[in-house]
């Protein structure tokens, strides 16, 4: 027979009270019973831990070492109960995210900002990362952000919300002063692409190809920001997502509204086998929250700048 969590709180309680009275006190018990849990430890334990005279237990050596060690096993188990509540009330765990970096420098870090100075206790680890799909199924991270759309069926998607491409240039660019561009603006000048496999790169080439708009060609990139910081350098035009120009990380470049709208649509991606954790769950509500000020405008969006929610329809354009 195995030993009972009962049978160890009750021999706490006589090692610390010297009586069984005293002991079946504290643990509202009856007297025989408290006896009884006492002698079923000794058999189950096979240990001699009592002594008794005259009708009185006398703890044996062997009691006494075994009460130290129990005493620290009771105080391990009170600290695995802490360490739960602490989970259930957001005061300890770990959050682990893995995030492109448009997203990673923008609405994540702001989002972060408000979760870390609610949850001091709680560890969070961001990595920022070209390839978060992959990266997220081999990782054990709780949640990612990407603007590419990776598939995959061990992951789920929510989209966040869309935003409609603009045209960057060096603010002393001849286009630099235009409401809008389109296609035709840019005939012959040096364009910045995304790298050929990626889906933004198919979709921008498309609409040159349909508008029969000739660009020359020669540099690549993988995101917006690497495009954003030669833009910043005079280095070329490049159409992209508008995150990281709304937040002006580079002052001297300038963002201009592209016509026919191209759309880049920020998700989140979670491991489909396994729960979200509260945690997750709370960092989530904070970055929808974000979202949400900067669809209607309480937090900065630049005029020239167009969000959509899932479930929205595009702005017209006038």
């Amino acid at each position: 027979m195995r030993i009972t969590h009962r049978q160890l709180e009750a021999f706490i309680q006589f090692m610390e009270t010297g009586t069984v009275t005293a002991a079946a006190d504290r643990m509202l018990v009856t007297q025989p019973a408290m006896s009884k849990m006492l002698a079923g430890l000794e058999i189950d334990l096979k240990l001699t831990l009592f002594l008794r005279e005259k009708r009185r237990l006398i703890p044996t050596d062997e009691a006494r070492l075994l009460y130290n060690e129990v005493r620290r096993l009771f105080a391990s188990l009170s600290d695995v109960e802490r360490f739960a509540e602490d989970l259930r009330t957001f005061r300890t765990g770990e959050l682990r995210i893995v995030t492109g970096s448009t997203l990673g420098l923008t609405l994540v870090a702001d989002s972060l900002s408000q979760f870390c100075a609610e949850n001091p206790d709680v560890d969070v680890l961001m990595d920022m990362s070209s390839n978060v799909g992959p990266d997220l199924l081999s990782a054990n991270c709780d949640i990612g952000f990407s603007v590419t759309q990776f598939q995959h069926p061990s992951l789920k998607i929510e989209p966040l919300f869309h935003v409609s491409s603009v045209c960057v240039m060096h603010k002393d660019h001849p286009l630099a002063s235009r409401e809008r561009l389109t296609p035709k603006d840019l005939e012959g000048e040096e364009f910045i692409s995304f790298t050929r496999d990626t889906r933004m790169r198919h979709i921008t080439d498309g609409v040159f190809e349909q508008y029969r708009v000739a660009r020359k060609m020669r540099i690549e990139v993988f995101a917006s920001a690497e495009a954003n910081a030669l833009v910043s350098r005079g280095v070329g035009v490049a159409i992209v997502e508008p995150m990281g120009v709304r937040q002006n990380f580079w002052p001297d470049v300038v963002a201009v509204p592209f016509d026919p709208s191209i759309e880049f649509t920020f998700s989140a991606f979670r491991p489909r086998d396994r729960m979200a954790s509260p945690l997750a769950n709370q960092f989530m509500a904070k970055l929808r929250a974000q979202i949400q000020d900067l669809r209607a405008g309480r937090s900065y969006l630049p005029e020239w700048m167009e969000v959509r929610l899932p479930g929205e329809t595009r702005p017209a354009v006038t």
